[in-house]
């Protein structure tokens, strides 16, 4: 951590640090080889940007661009296969830029890395009942997109915001600072306990605290 400090981001040098098998990649290990804390910590750095990329075609879109700047970032990538949130030849990328990939009128989620693809899911099933959600990805945790969060939350009547992360210190935190400073509407941050996290496979996992489609399902319906 001193190393990424003040070797990286205080001398503001042209290095890319790749946290492999983030969150809970290696979950069937144990909290021991988890990494659910890495956003709190990277944000913290002045100098230092953080981006979660949600699959393979985005983390192909933030390498070039990463590969043509001279600043320092981090870049946490999971261990496992991931389902596709965009398509070949069409993926929606500007750096720094969140991206819509649904807009609606209801709630608005707000996602990074690997929970993008469920709230999609979960957008889509709600779609069918007549629920309309925004899905946004922010996989530029910082610098956030601030006025992606207050087009999201001005449309909405509720924010959820969804992390492969600690409670504290990450994108929820990030996002209900915006939303409470600039258009004050009710946030819910679904991510993982501030405790020990149980012993399973990515998908237990997420199952287990609500961190896939039908969990995010269940708190937009509750939240609504």
């Amino acid at each position: 951590y001193e190393q990424c400090k003040i070797d990286v981001a205080y001398s503001n040098t042209n290095v890319k640090l790749i946290g492999i098998s983030g969150g809970v990649s290696y979950g069937a290990l144990g909290m021991s080889h988890h990494s659910a804390q890495d956003i709190a910590a990277m944000a913290a750095v002045p100098n230092m940007r953080v981006h979660l990329p949600s699959d393979r075609l985005q983390t192909e879109c933030l390498t070039r661009a990463l590969l043509a700047d001279d600043k320092p970032a981090y870049i946490r990538v999971g261990r496992n296969a991931v389902d596709d949130v965009y398509e070949e030849g069409n993926v929606p990328f500007e750096m720094d830029k969140a991206t819509f990939v649904t807009e609606g009128s209801d709630v608005a989620v707000i996602a990074c890395g690997e929970m993008v693809k469920p709230a999609a899911d979960a957008a889509a099933k709600l779609k069918e009942e007549g629920i309309s959600v925004t899905v946004v990805d922010m996989y530029c945790v910082k610098p956030l997109d601030k006025e992606a969060v207050v087009k999201a939350a001005q449309n909405a009547k509720a924010v959820v915001t969804v992390e492969e992360h600690a409670p504290y210190g990450g994108l929820g935190s990030m996002v209900s600072q915006v939303v409470g400073s600039e258009c004050p509407k009710k946030v819910v941050n679904l991510s993982l306990p501030d405790a020990p996290v149980i012993t399973g496979t990515s998908k237990e996992v997420f199952q287990y605290y609500g961190l896939d489609a039908e969990g995010i399902v269940k708190t937009i319906k509750e939240v609504l």
